[in-house]
């Protein structure tokens, strides 16, 4: 049992105590740091957006009180981690799609228009553009102007406007495709002990492997998605307001 704080003492600092300490996984960790590499390069390559965004962690006193609110590090070992599970998630959403059997996707539309509009002014008098066709942008396009910005003072502020002109990402049980990863389909499917969706496509994936489907059960599943689709997506913006 591994934290990230160890694992990156052996992958980044080449620690001694943790390498020895670890000695028979220092390998495997490596394989994960190489096989990381290749996975985001690849997703690089077909315009995935990355909003490398630093989080907010509560530092929580003796009595359970918020005493501090520091931006949460992410360091390589939850790079590794992070980029393992987006692999899983289309794997399993591609298994689905293309066997026909019926479930939630993690869906992620284009961009509005008007609000593309909007924002190629803003970036626009700071010198930076999205490209000459803005009806026809590609997540490339915003992953291109994300590189250019990358350690400027308006980095920040640019990648949270940019946020704010992207759909919001949502449930449906029609396969729409996910345009911030720039892939045809997506779903959440690595945790399905805290979190419902996940476990609605485990269930799904528990009938194809099965083999045999009840056309009975099956119907009642599918006309079920819509409304789970719905209400898990509100629930998660209820839960990201409180």
């Amino acid at each position: 049992r591994m934290t990230y704080t160890e694992v990156n003492a052996i992958l980044v600092d080449k620690d001694k105590d943790n390498r020895d300490k670890y000695v028979e996984l220092v390998p495997l960790f490596e394989t994960m740091e190489a096989l990381f590499n290749v996975l985001h390069d690849r997703r690089n390559k077909r315009g995935s957006i990355d909003f490398d965004l630093p989080k907010a962690k509560l530092l929580i006193d003796k009595e359970g009180r918020v005493e501090a609110i520091v931006a949460d590090e992410r360091n390589i070992a939850h790079r590794i981690i992070e980029e393992f599970m987006l692999i899983a998630n289309e794997t399993a959403a591609r298994h689905l799609n293309n066997s026909g059997i019926s479930t939630l996707y993690r869906v992620h539309e284009e961009p509005d228009p008007i609000k593309v509009s909007e924002f190629e002014d803003f970036v626009s008098s700071l010198g930076f553009s999205l490209g000459r066709n803005l009806d026809n942008l590609k997540p490339k396009n915003f992953q291109s102007l994300m590189r250019l910005l990358q350690g400027k003072p308006e980095e920040r502020s640019v990648a949270f406007l940019m946020l704010r002109t992207m759909q919001q990402a949502r449930y449906d049980p029609v396969c729409l495709g996910h345009f911030g990863l720039a892939t045809d389909t997506y779903t959440h499917f690595t945790s399905p002990i805290r979190r419902y969706p996940d476990l609605v496509v485990h269930r799904a994936l528990r009938k194809s492997r099965s083999g045999v489907l009840n056309d009975a059960h099956d119907n009642s599943f599918t006309r079920d998605l819509p409304v789970i689709a719905k209400h898990t997506s509100a629930m998660e913006r209820r839960a990201e307001g409180a």
